[in-house]
């Protein structure tokens, strides 16, 4: 499988840069803030694609406690962005997730590999390097 290391700075017109999201669509901070400014995210919409980004709900703004999604829902929005991946086979989809920092949505980078490890992951799905041995 293909990793990249580090942040993403800048996306090959056939990548798809892959983050977290709140029930609002904010796009205020994180990767979420990088997919907004750089990436063609959409402020308001809070799923799905838009631009050259993909956003995955794993925050609920309403709630004082997180993580405030669960994680069967959060595995429910990763199956189908792998059936758009697959769907969309010409494009990579780069994760913004890292083995190393927090996340913003209180799950540990541990518990969001085991997440995305919860079918078979498409050829055309891309993680950063220590997310993957997470995995």
């Amino acid at each position: 499988m293909t990793t990249y290391k580090g942040n993403i700075e800048r996306l090959e017109p056939y990548q798809i840069f892959v983050f977290g999201s709140n029930t609002e669509g904010r796009h205020g901070k994180g990767a979420a803030l990088v997919a907004r400014r750089k990436f063609g995210a959409i402020y308001g919409q809070a799923e799905g694609i838009q631009g050259n980004s993909y956003a995955i709900v794993t925050k609920d703004l309403t709630k004082n406690v997180h993580p405030s999604i669960s994680n069967d829902k959060i595995i429910e929005q990763i199956k189908t962005l792998y059936q758009f991946a697959i769907l969309n086979i010409d494009k990579e989809f780069l994760i913004a997730y890292s083995g190393n920092n927090i996340n913003l949505n209180g799950y540990s980078p541990k518990e969001m590999a085991i997440m995305f490890n919860c079918i078979a992951i498409p050829n055309n799905i891309i993680f950063e390097e220590e997310f993957y041995k997470l995995l």
